[in-house]
This record gives structure tokens, C-alpha cells and sequence, in this order.
């Protein structure tokens, strides 16, 4: 109905994406592994109905958006394969745009997708191509978040030397920002 009166399908998109939101983050904190899927699902089928709204207009930032949303959606859900597909799709929109702020957020999930398959390599080239166009952009919360994932993936591959410069470079961006420092590794 608020299609018809806004006159704009993007105000429903715009719903559904916040309703979306809200399952993603009900999964994150729902414990048990079933609960997530159910809670993962439910935030896709919203974020496809968003993207469906962008499409209609059409909003090509909108569609890279929703589509980013959706992928979010599939890894929480253990979809990963179905993610990178979703993710290859809007990297093309986003790059023929020049969206990069999205192009770095889609590498950031793109990187824990190939986490799911057990393809580090990979999950390490994306995290650091995030990291990279974050920095160039000075978007700083994303290059928090891409060093410390980035630290994460050292640990899981034993590199300390990695982790030691993540580390580092954290706390200096910390710093910076005046922000919490990053925690302390496994002992």
C-alpha cells in the first residue's frame, strides 16, 4: 500500500531492507544454529523483496545495495557459494558505477564467504583489497573492520607476522580515532 500512495517503490524497499536489518541481527544473537538459518532466511526473503523494489525504479545503487544485503543474508544462512554469486553480480554493477564504498563492503563479505568454503587464500586477498580501497577512501570504521577480520584470518593461518601488523596498524588507526584498542590475541 505505501507503494501507492509515496508513488515510489523504494519506500517499501526501504521497509522491507530495515525489517531485513532487524532478522539479521535477531539471528546473530540467536545461539542456536537453527535459529540463525531461520533468522538468516527470513532477513534474504526481506532484502529480495528491497532489491526487487530498487530494481523496479530502477536504482542501480539501490539494486548493488540490496544485493550486498542479500549476500549478507546467504553466509549468516551458510550459503556461501550463493553468496559469492550474489556478491560477482552487484561487484559488476558497483564497478561499472563507480560505487566503490560498496565495492569494499561487498569484499568484505565476499572474504568471509570464502572463509565458509575453507578458501583462506581468497578470504585474505579480499579482506586485503577492502582494507586497501578503505584506506584510499578514508572510510575508517570499514578498515577497522578489515583488520581486524584480516587479524582473524591470520590466526586461523598461524601467520604471526600477519597478525602482529594488523595489530599494529589497529591500534595506530585506534588511536587516531580515539577508539578502543584492539584486543589482546589468544593466548
Amino acid at each position: 500500500m505505501a507503494q501507492h500512495i509515496a508513488g515510489d517503490p523504494r519506500l517499501s524497499g526501504v521497509v522491507q531492507e530495515s525489517r531485513g536489518l532487524i532478522a539479521l541481527a535477531r539471528g546473530r544473537s540467536a545461539g542456536a544454529p537453527q535459529a540463525v538459518r531461520e533468522r538468516a532466511d527470513e532477513a534474504r526473503q526481506l532484502f529480495e523483496r528491497a532489491l526487487a523494489a530498487n530494481r523496479a525504479v530502477p536504482d542501480r545503487h539501490g539494486v548493488v545495495v540490496q544485493s550486498y544485503n542479500v549476500a549478507q543474508a546467504l553466509v549468516a544462512g551458510e550459503r556461501w557459494s550463493d553468496a559469492l554469486g550474489v556478491l560477482d553480480e552487484a561487484a559488476e554493477v558497483a564497478q561499472a558505477t563507480g560505487d566503490e564504498p560498496m565495492l569494499l563492503r561487498i569484499d568484505l563479505v565476499r572474504a568471509k564467504a570464502f572463509v565458509g568454503l575453507g578458501s583462506l587464500d581468497r578470504a585474505v586477498t579480499a579482506t586485503v583489497a577492502a582494507a586497501d580501497l578503505a584506506a584510499e577512501l578514508k572510510q575508517f570504521a570499514k578498515l577497522d573492520q578489515a583488520l581486524e577480520l584480516l587479524a582473524a584470518l591470520a590466526d586461523r593461518a598461524e601467520d604471526r607476522p600477519l597478525r602482529a601488523a594488523c595489530e599494529e596498524k589497529l591500534g595506530a588507526l585506534r588511536r587516531t580515532m580515539g577508539l578502543r584498542p584492539p584486543a589482546a590475541p589468544p593466548a
